[in-house]
């Protein structure tokens, strides 16, 4: 008999009902001293600093943006941006939901002009306007994204620039519910337990500490580690180290590599605890299972 999984009924996701339509993909590096004019929008933009830094008004609201941070600037709204010190920005310019309404050559016009009603693109009401400004340093994929999703933009193909909207709506989905997991509780402890998983597999790279790292979840780290040992059977220090232990595998097939620069690669900063913990998850130590790899 097949078992078919459903979700349980909660409060529908605000992000199902998106369905964002890209309209235009732009990046550059700007000089120390550069100031833009003041301009309206037609649709919504999204600003993504990665180096540098560079100040944002939005009508009487000035944003500071450093490396790592983002804005959703809304349209028809007076906004202008001016760097000191020189800034790498990239732009994405959408509306939340589709429209029939060509963007690809008019998407602003300079203060004291403004656009039409009818040509500009609102925010649904469902979406929340109190995260069109943060961070994304904690968020480890959204970087990745970014690159993929010009990368599909630009290549001028209809499919892989169809695929671009859905790099768009998990990038535009990371930045606006990351903020909000900051500041509700999970209504399961299940939600607890997937929230650790899924920033451990983020992190993977991560040279910080179990406990540095899951701090930034908003909760205590006891309790985080109880109620991932609940739902998985396991720590989630022994859950990083599974990680690395299975990745270890793969650099152990390398005759070139020494077993502590083995360690070292996958994470480890003892070489004598890599061994046992291997030896202990695969009764082989890394030396024996290099010369006899055995897979389940």
């Amino acid at each position: 008999m097949t078992e078919v999984s459903t979700p349980a009924r909660t409060k529908p996701f605000w992000a199902n009902r998106l369905s964002p339509q890209l309209n235009t993909l732009w990046r550059g590096r700007w000089r120390p001293g550069t100031v833009e004019p003041a301009r309206y929008l037609y649709d919504h933009e999204l600003v993504l600093v990665t180096e540098g830094a560079c100040t944002v008004q939005i009508e009487k609201t000035g944003h500071e943006l450093r490396a790592g941070d983002y804005v959703i600037i809304p349209p028809d709204t007076y906004h202008t941006t001016s760097t000191a010190s020189g800034v790498y920005r990239n732009c994405i310019h959408f509306d939340w939901e589709r429209t029939r309404i060509d963007r690809s050559r008019v998407i602003w016009c300079f203060y004291p002009k403004r656009p039409p009603r009818s040509a500009l693109g609102r925010c649904p009401s469902f979406v929340p306007k109190k995260y069109f400004f943060g961070s994304f340093r904690q968020i480890a994929p959204i970087s990745a994204l970014v690159e993929t999703l010009f990368h599909r933009w630009q290549t001028g193909d209809q499919v892989t620039q169809a695929l671009s909207r859905g790099t768009f709506l998990e990038v535009i989905i990371l930045l606006m519910s990351r903020a909000d997991q900051k500041t509700r509780a999970p209504r399961h402890p299940l939600e607890y337990a997937y929230a650790v998983r899924d920033l451990l597999d983020e992190q993977i790279d991560s040279k910080e500490g179990i406990q540095q790292l899951l701090i930034t979840l908003g909760f205590s780290y006891p309790h985080l580690c109880r109620q991932f040992r609940g739902a998985f059977g396991i720590t989630p220090v022994e859950y990083r180290n599974a990680q690395r232990l299975e990745r270890a595998k793969t650099h152990l097939a390398n005759p070139r590599l020494t077993v502590a620069e083995v360690a070292f690669k996958v994470g480890f900063t003892d070489a004598g605890y890599f061994s046992r913990q291997f030896r202990r998850q695969n009764s082989l130590s890394p030396k024996e299972w290099r010369e006899h790899p055995i897979f389940p």
